[in-house]
């Protein structure tokens, strides 16, 4: 590093070494208890990455490029940066104002275009080039003042992601437009950072602290990036067993998902200090972007709204209410000092009733009564609003569309929706390259309201916008250590896994335990173990994206469950065969695939010596999770059972509550009564059977831990064997902790397990805990907050408070 003095009060000094050798550690700092009114001077410091650090007593750390052209101006004995380009400190440039003031001061200072371009937010940013450039295609968002970038990186090491997230704020800082990038990042746990637990693990540990804690976690890793917005965490209210999304959810009670996501956006907001106490905003925060307002878990059938399918959710029950709870509650009153959730994303649904008591019929991003009359006037959400992706798109499968209720190219069109959807109160359009789409919006308004009326409403925008950039102090620091990245996420700390592997064990459900045969360690030996191989057959499974009708063939797959290294630290591991030489049929590539005669299972004497068998089960998949779609289009049942389930009882509606209307007047029919459901995965229950057989047959107890998304009916195969665990984040091996003995189980389902699918056609699609659930061979019932430890179900402090009757409406 190169020291470049200025009053260099450091200078020389072990108070230089630590805090320099503490920028080179930490990438994010926590705001000083106090600010000073003036200073004693500063150093700024050239890192090996290029950029200046900028360190001063009782002022922020600034960070800037020295080939941007980018000054410093000092006053008070502090230094400023001068994005005006002046010389003069105006306010926004003005660290010890409050982001309020300098948010304010800002939106009055810039162009409509380039406000226009901060209501603009990225498409996917998926890929990074070898040496982190800037491409031509980011650079022609990014003149045209596109300021907001989804970071989609996620298949890149830590350390690529920082490299290019410093380079991407050189290239603004260099330009006319200097605001710094605000990136942002959809949830990526054990994708390239730490693996915590997802949001439905956390809410089966119902315990918010736990929430909190790996909200924290995430956003360390996740600042060390240059991310500093996460669009997350998912707050809707998964009503609706068979909803894809449900795992993303923290569950389906609407008071453990309003506690849950409190302290979750507390996790991630507030910048504590050394000593654990709230700061409030500052540079250790990301904001937190809540979804999908109203809420998006009653799609009619279980449908989901990024495809055609799902465009509707509905309200057989009357209960739309509870469904805001979370975020009424939950997320708009934090404990913590931020105080309320940065941002907001509206859902894809249009919430459905013929008289449209839920306001327009189109989705929530289009509609005046669900923003600006529900979420500002009636709830008082002052912070900004931003659509769910690519709703602006013109009707193509292909590419991906969702502009649900305003279809009709004949009537619609990229720009005109834009100036719907800026109409109703939102601020920004979700994977929106092209500001001239909202400027096109600005010229609507200014011929309906008048140019006066017009601005005010767009320098409104862009002030709840810019919140987001002064609260995480994005404008005085936004470069970020690559050698940080590498060292602190891409290799990981000790610390932090062994954190994040706790958490996860506190998320696994025990639902079966047999004579007790999961029990705790004795001694240091390891069990023996058979864990068969999972061997999925080639089938045919629809994209999910556009209309959801894209299908392609999936071939068949065959491996451990989990990597042998991962089973090994707990057990000792013995397995099935597979060939050397496959004799399936080759895959897209080219490259030979399994054929199921290419395993040889083992035999029940093969077995003889092992201590049990352990099944690492996938869920339920169905073809069309998301649109509930056959490959010619008609509607089919989404199933949480394996086997085929025909959709002929007396509890499946013949006509469907919510349609389009069709070209004669009539309502479109999405009924898929009578059709039967299409499984990708019904061979994983032949061998769960196959494997309790094989156990049985050698006198051994056989194991399975269940990684699901959702809940699934169970009732097919919970007789055969003799305990059950379930993962719900992906994460087996921690669910391996509990079975070697390692650790209690202490999780609780925060959703019901239905008896059958007969119980689940009978319950409402917005209606939350309506299922009978089901009851096993031991007489437990799988019901919501239901959960075994060693010494049977539990029944704690958190039973008592969270099983009791659904809330149905906020309390605001």
């Amino acid at each position: 590093m190169k020291s470049i003095s200025r009053r260099g009060f450091f200078a020389g000094t072990a108070v230089t070494a630590g805090l320099l050798g503490l920028a080179a550690c930490e990438s994010t700092t926590t705001e000083p208890a106090e600010e000073q009114t003036s200073g004693g001077g500063y150093t700024e410091t050239e890192t090996e990455a290029g950029y200046i650090v900028v360190e001063q007593e009782g002022g922020k750390r600034l960070s800037y490029s020295p080939d941007s052209g980018l000054k410093l101006i000092e006053q008070d004995g502090f230094a400023f940066k001068d994005f005006e380009g002046t010389g003069e400190l105006v306010p926004y440039e003005d660290w010890r104002l409050s982001a309020e003031e300098r948010a304010e001061d800002l939106a009055g200072r810039l162009t409509i275009e380039q406000i226009a371009g901060l209501m603009c937010f990225s498409s996917h940013q998926s890929s990074i080039e070898d040496d982190g450039v800037v491409t031509d295609e980011q650079q022609e968002f990014l003149n045209a003042n596109v300021r907001a970038v989804l970071n989609a990186a996620s298949g890149f090491p830590a350390f690529q992601q920082a490299e290019w997230a410093n380079n991407m704020q050189a290239y603004v800082e260099g330009s006319e437009n200097k605001i710094p990038i605000n990136f942002s990042s959809d949830p990526r746990c054990g994708n390239n950072c730490t693996d915590w637990p997802g949001n439905l693990a956390l809410a089966a540990a119902f315990d918010p602290e736990v929430a909190k804690e790996a909200a924290a976690g995430q956003a360390a890793d996740l600042l060390k990036m240059g991310i500093k917005t996460y669009l997350s965490p998912q707050t809707d209210v998964a009503s609706d067993p068979r909803w894809t999304r449900f795992n993303g959810t923290f569950g389906e009670d609407p008071a453990l998902s309003r506690d849950t996501v409190r302290a979750f956006i507390d996790g991630l907001q507030s910048t504590v200090d050394e000593n654990g106490e709230d700061q409030g905003w500052g540079t250790s925060s990301m904001v937190g972007m809540v979804k999908h307002w109203p809420a998006e878990g009653a799609g009619e059938g279980g449908r989901e709204g990024h495809v055609d399918g799902g465009k509707y959710a509905v309200y057989p029950g009357d209960n739309f209410d509870a469904l805001t709870i979370p975020f009424v509650d939950g997320a708009f009153k934090l404990d913590g000092k931020t105080g309320c959730a940065g941002a907001i994303m509206t859902s894809y649904t249009i919430a459905y009733d013929e008289n449209e008591k839920y306001g327009e019929l189109v989705g929530s991003g289009f509609s005046e009564w669900k923003v600006q009359k529900l979420l500002r006037d009636e709830y008082g959400f002052g912070g900004a609003a931003c659509t769910d992706w690519a709703v602006l798109n013109d009707v193509d499968p292909s590419a991906g569309y969702r502009c649900w209720g305003v279809e009709d190219p004949n009537e619609w069109t990229p720009a005109k929706r834009a100036s719907l959807s800026v109409s109703v109160g939102v601020d920004q359009m979700g994977g929106c390259d092209d500001p001239q789409l909202v400027m096109s919006a600005y010229d609507d308004m200014v011929n309906s309201l008048g140019e006066e009326q017009a601005e005010t409403n767009f320098r409104q925008s862009a002030k709840r916008l810019l919140l987001g950039y002064f609260n995480t102090g994005l404008f005085e620091d936004p470069y970020v250590d690559v050698d940080v990245a590498r060292s602190d996420v891409d290799k990981g700390i000790d610390e932090v896994r062994d954190a994040a592997l706790a958490a996860q064990v506190k998320g696994i459900v025990m639902l079966k335990n047999h004579d007790g045969v999961i029990k705790a360690a004795d001694g240091d030996a390891k069990p023996k173990v058979y864990v068969p191989m999972r061997y999925t057959a080639a089938s045919r499974a629809a994209s999910g994206r556009g209309s959801g009708t894209i299908w392609s063939d999936v071939a068949a797959t065959c491996s451990l469950p989990l990597p042998q290294g991962t089973l090994e630290r707990y057990f000792e591991v013995v397995t099935d065969t597979l060939a050397d030489t496959l004799t399936g049929p080759a895959d897209a590539d080219g490259n030979p695939t399994p054929a199921e005669a290419d395993l040889t299972r083992l035999t029940a004497a093969d077995i003889a010596d092992c201590d049990f068998v352990l099944v690492c089960a996938a869920a339920p998949s169905n073809a069309d999770a998301r649109g509930g779609k056959d490959e010619q289009g008609n509607f089919v049942p989404l199933s949480l059972q394996y086997r085929p389930y025909t959709a002929d009882n007396e509890y499946v509606r013949k006509v469907s509550i919510a349609g389009d209307t069709l070209p004669d007047g009539t309502k479109e029919n999405r009924s898929y009564y009578g059709r039967t459901s299409i499984i990708t995965n019904e061979g994983q229950l032949d061998q769960i059977l196959q494997a309790a057989a094989v156990a049985h047959e050698a006198g051994k107890p056989c194991i399975v831990i269940l990684d699901i998304q959702q809940p699934m009916c169970v009732h097919e195969f919970e007789p055969e064997v003799d305990a059950i665990l379930v993962s719900m984040s992906g994460s087996t091996e921690a669910a391996c902790h509990i079975v070697a003995g390692l650790e209690e189980p202490s999780a609780l389902l925060p959703m019901q397990m239905p008896k059958d699918m007969l119980d689940v056609e009978k319950q409402l699609e917005d209606v939350p805990r309506d299922m009978e659930c089901y009851t096993d061979a031991d007489g437990n019932k799988y019901d919501f907050g239901f959960g075994l430890n060693y010494s049977g179900p539990i029944s704690d402090e958190r039973t008592e408070k969270y099983c009791v009757e659904p809330l149905t409406a906020p309390e605001a």
